[in-house]
């Protein structure tokens, strides 16, 4: 049966994996043909053994006067990638903090159970937030992520007067784009898609073929901030819709609510 022209045809699912498959199982039930289109990989950097000696005397110094550095995790990758190359000791020493619930979970369950997080949101700007108050604001930090990501982060906390170091623990690597992925974005008619990361718009922006991206900016964008819901105009979309979380939970509400409402 032709599916009516007011409904979605299509769900452009563009966040990695393995939680891309896992929102597409979620939503088989819609009966919406999935498109699962991660425009990344990942893979881990090495830290020199300078960064993590400068690493070891911040925390151990900082111990000394009580002024401990702030160790931000910018997401549950940072987590999985740094952990490894670090000592609990030597983390359990420092100051920790996380993005958002997801990241101070993966933490946690690593057992680093003191993670200062904001107390609403999930983004930079929101953690930025919670260190505003007196006492809070660090004077050294090191920030776990990737390159080319978390600006804010980095402009933000050295605004506040810290001495920031990035720590890159992985790197991006692009996922390709499946040429089944290309066809059936050509031949949608109404494409909702889901965006976690303003890197994700920008990859498949210049990797998609010219006449899907037209068909993705056509249709409705469901997006998890506000930030991306700007980078998501300024992409062309036609319609930009701003989910009131980052995980699989909250776009999975948000997409049923998007289809009934359709």
């Amino acid at each position: 049966m032709p599916v009516p022209e007011q409904h979605f045809d299509c769900l452009l699912i563009t966040r990695p994996q393995p939680e891309a498959s896992a929102l597409a199982t979620s939503l088989a039930d819609l009966e919406l043909p999935a498109v699962v289109q991660p425009a990344f990989t990942f893979a881990a950097v090495e830290l020199a053994a300078a960064k993590k000696a400068h690493l070891q005397r911040a925390i151990t110094t900082g111990d000394q006067t009580g002024q401990l550095p702030l160790l931000v995790f910018t997401s549950t990758r940072a987590v999985e990638f740094a952990l490894p190359q670090l000592s609990r000791d030597l983390l359990r020493a420092g100051k920790l903090a996380a993005i958002g619930p997801a990241t101070a979970a993966a933490l946690q369950a690593a057992g680093l159970g003191s993670v200062l997080q904001p107390e609403e949101g999930y983004t930079s700007e929101d953690l930025l937030a919670s260190l505003s108050g007196p006492g809070e604001r660090p004077l050294q930090a090191f920030i776990f992520a990737a390159q080319g990501g978390r600006k804010a982060l980095l402009d933000g906390l050295q605004q506040s007067g810290a001495k920031v170091h990035e720590l890159f623990v992985y790197e991006r690597q692009s996922a390709g784009v499946q040429a089944e992925s290309i066809d059936r974005l050509k031949r949608s008619r109404r494409i909702l898609s889901v965006w976690t990361s303003a890197n994700a718009m920008q990859q498949l922006a210049s990797s998609l073929p010219a006449v899907a991206w037209r068909k993705v900016c056509a249709g409705e964008w469901l997006v998890v901030s506000p930030r991306l819901a700007e980078k998501a105009t300024a992409f062309g979309a036609a319609r930009v819709h701003e989910c009131n979380g980052p995980g699989n939970a909250e776009l999975e509400a948000c997409v049923r609510k998007l289809c009934s409402d359709s």
